[in-house]
C-alpha cells in the first residue's frame, strides 16, 4: 500500500499536465509549459521528501526512497524538456551552460542526485553504514541550489517562490526541533 500510494505522487503530476495539455487552452508554449510544469513538480516533490520524517502520518504511508527516485524522474524529464526546447542542438546548449549561470546551476544540481539515485538501495546503506546518511543528506544542497535556480529564472512573479521559501522554513525549523 505504501508504493501504491507514493506512485500516486508520479501519476497525478503526469495526469495533470497531459491534462492541461489538451485541455487548457491558454497554454500557449507547450515546451515552456513543460519546463515549467516539470520543475514545479520535481522541487515540490523534494519538499515533500524533507517534510515526511516530521509528520508521522505520512512517514507510514510514503515510500520516501520511491519518493526520491521519482523526484529524479521528474527533474530528468525537466531537463530532457529543455533539450527539446532547444532542438537538442549542441551549439545552443553548450551557449547556454557557459553563459547562463541558472543553467549551470540546474546541470549541477542534477548531478547531485547521482549519488543518491545509486546509493538508494539496501545494500549500498548496509555497505555504507553512517556514510550513507551523509551522502544522503545532499538532498538539503539540491534543495538549496534548485530554489537559487528557480530565483534566477524568475522575471516578476515572487509569489509561488515564496511559498517554496515559506515551506523551505517550516521544514527547517521542524528539523531543528526535531534534532
Amino acid at each position: 500500500m505504501k508504493k501504491f500510494f507514493t506512485y500516486t505522487f508520479f501519476i497525478i503530476p503526469f495526469l495533470y499536465i497531459t491534462f492541461n495539455l489538451f485541455f487548457n487552452s491558454n497554454i500557449i508554449n507547450i515546451q515552456a509549459y513543460l519546463i515549467t510544469s516539470s520543475g514545479y513538480i520535481a522541487l515540490s516533490l523534494i519538499v515533500i521528501i524533507l517534510f515526511i520524517p516530521n509528520i508521522p502520518v505520512l512517514y507510514k504511508i510514503i515510500d520516501r526512497r520511491l519518493l526520491g527516485l521519482i523526484t529524479f524522474i521528474f527533474s530528468f524529464i525537466h531537463l530532457i524538456f529543455y533539450f527539446f526546447d532547444n532542438n537538442f542542438n549542441l551549439a545552443f546548449l553548450k551557449d547556454d551552460f557557459i553563459n547562463l549561470s541558472f543553467i549551470q546551476i540546474g546541470y549541477f544540481t542534477l548531478l547531485l542526485f547521482l549519488p543518491l539515485i545509486l546509493t538508494s538501495n539496501d545494500v549500498s546503506k548496509k555497505n555504507l553504514g553512517n556514510m550513507w546518511y551523509k551522502i544522503h543528506k545532499l538532498i538539503y544542497l539540491i534543495l538549496v541550489l534548485s530554489m537559487i535556480h528557480y530565483y534566477m529564472i524568475i522575471k516578476a512573479d515572487y509569489l509561488i517562490f515564496s511559498f517554496y521559501l515559506l515551506a523551505i522554513l517550516v521544514i527547517f525549523f521542524l528539523n531543528y526541533r526535531r534534532n
